[in-house]
């Protein structure tokens, strides 16, 4: 389900809310299941921000692979990436009772994701035009940040302690490196299949 640019405007202004610390601000989110399953448009909104800094990675180190197959694997990283989490939030809740919070979670970190990924892209951006020192303070600060407002947002949407939220947060980051690991692996698998076949 495709949320419409109204329902892309209210999950990005229920994220501002939480970023603003309103007290009403996930009254802001679609809890429904209709919303539910529209806040994965957050990763449509997303992708061309996340197209940007894997193309500027290229830019840096160079394709180890032809660029559509490149593309293809990275792609399918991103969807993979968008789904793990709310799977292992999903399997984390029902252990602990709290299965309730669960569309809670997915509809505001999911909409949250849109303000991440833009910042951090910003961020991007900037340290690149700064010396290296500064850029690379730069973009850490950047990455803590974000950390930071995602810990708020699990925070707020499970209603939880902040050592919850914080293994939350933790969860979300594991899950990311497992999944650009295997992305990774997958491109240098291809890369080696690449280089062992055989000129002309």
């Amino acid at each position: 389900m495709i949320a419409s640019a109204a329902e892309i405007r209210r999950g990005l202004v229920g994220a501002l809310a939480i970023l603003r610390r309103e007290p009403a601000a996930m009254a802001g989110f679609d809890l429904s299941f209709e919303g539910f399953l529209a806040s994965f448009t957050a990763a449509l909104v997303s992708f061309p921000a996340y197209l940007v800094l894997v193309l500027r990675g290229l830019f840096e180190e160079g394709a180890p692979i032809a660029l559509p197959l490149l593309l293809l694997v990275e792609t399918g990283g991103y969807v993979l990436g968008w789904l793990a989490f709310p799977l292992a939030a999903a399997l984390v809740l029902r252990a602990m009772g709290e299965g309730r919070r669960f569309v809670p979670l997915v509809v505001a970190s999911n909409w949250a994701a849109v303000l991440q990924i833009h910042f951090l892209l910003a961020a991007v951006i900037l340290s690149a035009l700064l010396p290296h020192p500064t850029g690379a303070g730069l973009a850490t600060a950047a990455t803590l940040a974000a950390l930071a407002y995602q810990w708020l947002v699990v925070r707020t949407a499970l209603e939880a302690p902040g050592q919850v939220a914080a293994g939350f947060v933790l969860l979300d980051v594991i899950v990311s490196v497992l999944v650009n690991g295997a992305t990774d692996r997958l491109i240098a698998w291809l890369a080696a299949g690449t280089a062992l076949q055989p000129v002309g």
